[in-house]
């Protein structure tokens, strides 16, 4: 079956198939770090009937629509935006007018898809749509930017049926539909503050003319565009490391916030990779997939990679566990310091881990963590660990591309096949870091790479000082400016109001932070575009970063300011014709002056998901009767779990588990709500007694076992796996150091004794077990350079007899333990 979510551009309805796209012409400005694109399309009906049709028209989260018109059905619509209750209510009161449907609004589960219904196209006849939209362009690692534009305006998607292509990758000429004839019009004009350098394509060949100053280019296409690859256009600017500010007068002709003066600030600083900071200070949130799809090796595998991260963290930092599935869990109420307590804690939840939660709902856990405000001074990493079999990718990847001003998010793709999509678009949305871990990888290496590069310098306590004239006040978008990353980079906005409509914009920007421990300091005059946008496409991505941090702050609300949150969104939204979730574009009939038709909102892709899986459930609760292998009938069980909505690999891992547990255990704790048939109800009735007893009982022996690892050390009741290094990571203490142990001793062939030789505390120890690491794994010092760091810090810090620490380690060195190792 196809997937309709992998489909774009202009839909026949029910059939799952694509009107051919004949025309399509497009403009883009490019301001900065922002592009401003226009574009028409022209789709005509080849066949011979009259087709219904929708056009999809999916977004990168921080994109913005603001400009929408259709000619169909010699009808000229254009549309307005307006507040979703209001939409409702012109529904009402026009469905039985007979115009032509149109209404676009943020799905519920995808808030970066936009959908409308145009409803009747006869045979013969061609529908042209005009689309305007502003998006902020990706600063890539060698520091130019790149703009992309996909045949269908996305770089996600294709415009086969059932091919998703991601974001930045090259898809195979199998991929895309070059079938149908269409023309391709391409033209961008770039200006601003910064100097370009220069304009290419990777593949593409462009006509490209640079101004004597610099300061601006024109660019077009110098040869006809082949269909079998994304348009991809680099620019490179001389002096990008440099924040620019740049100034967007407003237009008192039209509504509210597009009136006012509009500053943006453009900065990418320049951030070394692998400069790592001697502070700390840094949140880190494991968040660990325990679903069924998790099952064996997957499950392994996340647990030894939490195992590496937890004994790789600085001292000095605050992190926390969060596992998920059909529930979720958290360690701690809030991050906690890194001290032995409580990685002693985490380590207990890390050893005792199993896919065993079912579902992947993924979504909830990510919102209460980004429910918690930073702390000061701590910038929060997520590391993700998952197969990227979950629930709401879509939603997800807005959720955290909304939250990246603080929050950058490392994704493990653990296992083979994995799905590839959610893993990818996480870690690019929120500027961090996709790595993927297969069951024969190297897992060691990738894991501490990672762990590195969570620990590069940021630029934090970022501060803007305007120096404007005095009738001016500045209110800067977002209000807290972000934490800067290496090879990230920011827009910042300040809208301007006047007392003095006599007095023009001038002044100068300063931007201080705090970068590896010191402060640093920026200056920058104010400059004016030398012919501002009629449209005026900064102050549309202004408003997309003003009505993303309302939506923050509304969902972190607790106090009952929500309601005023809701109105500014409305405010917001309708002033810059973009949609929020409080909004909806409302198609108005250009000739009638009426408004067009409402379509009802079907959240399609839950339809179309539940219209799959019925067949599909009815198949895998068939699998489970088989691996349970049970008399009864399972298949005349109603179960209303969430459950019902995972992937067969869930059942089949689920399934695997219960047939180790009476029959009675394998349903009751694992299903939040749950029906008997009649056969079973007195059995049930019967038997839940001596269940109930039995589980106190059990969960009493766990509480007491718990209670014990807490006061003792965690690693010495661990079972040796036969890889040294990793049980050499688990030996390890929170501090770095390693203490004196019988198992210890058994890992490097030594005695307790020899560990324990000489100076105090584990000063010997820890010299010992680092010369050991130089010498069996020179060849692999990547994945303990770190471990072995932390150690090194450990040991500098110490009392050590007046000697340095190139003194002890020569010292094991020239000693006769390394003999024997």
């Amino acid at each position: 079956m196809s997937n309709r979510k992998c489909l774009c551009g202009l839909i026949i309805e029910g059939k799952d198939l694509t009107v051919p796209l004949k025309e399509s012409k497009i403009n883009a400005t490019v301001q900065g770090f922002t592009a401003n694109v226009e574009g028409q399309l022209t789709y005509i009906n080849e066949t011979t009937e009259a087709l219904q049709t929708s056009f999809i028209f999916p977004l990168d989260d921080m994109s913005a629509v603001y400009k929408f018109e259709a000619y169909v059905n010699k009808k000229h619509i254009i549309a307005e935006c307006k507040d979703k209750e209001e939409a409702k209510k012109t529904y009402k009161e026009a469905i039985s007018s007979g115009h032509t449907a149109l209404f676009i609004s943020e799905a519920d589960n995808a808030g970066d898809t936009f959908e409308c219904k145009l409803g009747n196209l006869p045979a013969g006849e061609s529908a042209v749509l005009t689309v305007s939209y502003v998006v902020e362009l990706s600063v890539e690692p060698d520091g130019k930017l790149r703009f992309i534009l996909p045949t269908v305006l996305n770089p996600r998607y294709s415009p086969e049926v059932g091919h998703a292509i991601e974001a930045g990758s090259e898809p195979t000429p199998n991929q895309v539909d070059i079938g149908t004839p269409c023309e391709l019009t391409f033209s961008a004009s770039i200006s601003g503050c910064y100097n370009v350098e220069s304009i290419t394509s990777p593949i593409d060949k462009l006509n490209v003319k640079i101004s004597d100053d610099k300061l601006s280019a024109s660019v077009d296409l110098a040869e006809l565009f082949q269909f079998d690859h994304d348009l991809t256009m680099d620019i490179k600017y001389e002096n990008i490391n440099k924040p620019q500010v740049i100034l967007e007068p407003g237009n008192l002709e039209k509504d509210g916030f597009l009136k006012e003066d509009l500053l943006m600030v453009n900065f990418c600083p320049n951030i070394k990779q692998g400069t790592h900071t001697e502070n700390s200070q840094r949140e880190f949130i494991f968040v660990i997939d325990r679903s069924g799809s998790m099952h064996g090796n997957r499950i392994e595998k996340a647990k030894q990679t939490l195992l590496l991260l937890l004994k790789s963290l600085p001292v000095g930092c605050m992190f926390n566990v969060v596992s998920f599935g059909s529930d979720h869990s958290f360690l701690f109420k809030k991050s906690e310091i890194y001290s032995e307590k409580t990685l002693q804690e985490a380590l207990g939840v890390q050893s005792k881990m199993d896919a065993d939660m079912g579902g992947t709902e993924i979504l909830k856990p990510l919102k209460k963590i980004y429910s918690e405000t930073c702390k000061h001074g701590y910038p929060r990493q997520i590391f993700l660990l998952t197969d990227g079999e979950v629930d709401n990718t879509s939603e997800v990847i807005s959720l955290v591309g909304s939250h990246k001003k603080n929050t950058r998010v490392f994704t493990f793709g653990i296992g083979d096949g994995v799905s590839t999509s959610l893993i990818k678009n996480v870690a690019k949305a929120s500027s961090g870091k996709a790595v993927f871990i297969k069951d024969q990888d190297n897992m060691k290496a990738k894991v501490i790479s990672a762990m590195k590069s969570s620990l590069t310098d940021c630029l934090h306590d970022v501060k803007l000082n305007w120096e404007l004239p005095e009738c001016f006040t500045a209110t800067t978008i977002p209000v807290e400016p972000p934490v800067i990353f290496s090879g990230d980079h920011v827009v910042l906005f300040a809208v301007l109001k006047s007392s003095d409509s006599k007095v023009d914009v001038s002044g100068s920007l300063t931007l201080t932070g705090t970068l590896g421990g010191n402060s640093v300091s920026y200056k920058m005059k104010i400059e004016s575009t030398i012919s501002p946008h009629i449209d005026l496409p900064l102050h549309r991505v202004a408003a997309k970063y003003q009505i993303k941090e309302l939506e923050i702050e509304e969902s972190n609300s607790y106090d009952g300011q929500s309601g005023k949150e809701k109105e500014k969104i409305i405010l917001f939204s309708q002033a810059a014709n973009i949609i929020s979730k409080y909004t909806a574009f409302v198609g108005v009939d250009q000739d009638t002056k009426v408004p067009v038709s409402l379509i009802k909102e079907v959240n399609y892709h839950q339809s179309a998901y539940m219209a799959m899986g019925r067949p599909m459930m009815q198949r895998w609760m068939a699998n489970i009767d088989a691996c349970l292998e049970r008399a009864e009938k399972l298949d005349v069980l109603e179960c209303k779990s969430a459950e019902l909505g995972s992937g067969a690999s869930t059942f089949m891992a689920r399934a695997t588990m219960y047939k180790s547990r009476p029959w009675w255990k394998r349903f009751v704790p694992s299903l939040s709500s749950f029906s008997w048939p009649s056969f079973l109800k007195k059995k049930a009735t019967e038997e839940q007694a001596s269940v109930h007893i039995e589980d106190e009982q059990e969960g009493q022996e766990a509480e007491d076992e718990d209670e014990d690892d807490l006061c003792t050390d965690f690693s010495s009741s661990n079972k040796l796996t036969g890889d040294k290094l990793m049980d050499l990571v688990s030996q390890q203490n929170f501090d770095g150091s390693w203490a004196p142990t019988q198992r210890l001793a058994t890992i490097i062939n030594t005695t307790e004794t020899n560990l324990k030789a000489k100076y105090k505390r584990s000063v010997w120890c820890t010299a010992v077990v680092i010369i050991f690491l130089e010498t069996n794994f020179s060849h692999c010092k990547a994945e303990w350079g770190m471990i072995c760091d932390k150690a090194t810090q450990w040991l500098t810090s110490q009392d050590k007899d007046g000697k340095t620490v190139e003194d002890i380690l020569q010292e094991v060195k020239e000693s006769d333990i390394v003999k024997i190792m």
